[in-house]
């Protein structure tokens, strides 16, 4: 199941912005003026939203890279190494990409409403 996700910016808007790195850090700046540094904000700006991250992400990252590490053993026992290191790398990358994920994302159970608790209001 694939949804349809649009780019954040157009070519020319991608083309302005890095044109201009001081104005990248302007706008960077003006999002930084809260308790939170820019791994916060950006955790805190994808939250629920469709072009967003969720556990199930994390998920898949971390069962392809087990599958990288089955098929890297695999190809090693056979004697084809150079597969077998494809493999280990690709296998790193997923796991460091679920990583990354996993770190925009709330631990589990931090979030009230999720488990049925009241907001509040």
């Amino acid at each position: 199941m694939s949804a349809d996700v649009t780019q954040a910016l157009t070519r020319g808007e991608w083309a302005g912005v890095l044109a201009n790195r001081a104005q990248l850090d302007a706008i960077r700046e003006q999002f930084l003026d809260t308790p939170f540094d820019g791994h916060a904000v950006a955790a805190l700006l994808l939250f629920e939203q469709p072009f967003g991250f969720n556990a199930q992400d994390v998920e898949d990252e971390t069962q392809v890279a087990a599958y990288c590490d089955a098929m890297a053993k695999e190809q090693s026992s056979q004697g084809n190494e150079p597969a077998s290191q494809i493999f280990r790398e690709l296998g790193e990358r997923h796991r460091g990409r679920a990583a990354k994920i996993a770190a925009l994302l709330p631990p589990a159970g931090a979030d009230p409403l999720a488990a049925g608790e009241s907001d509040g209001g």
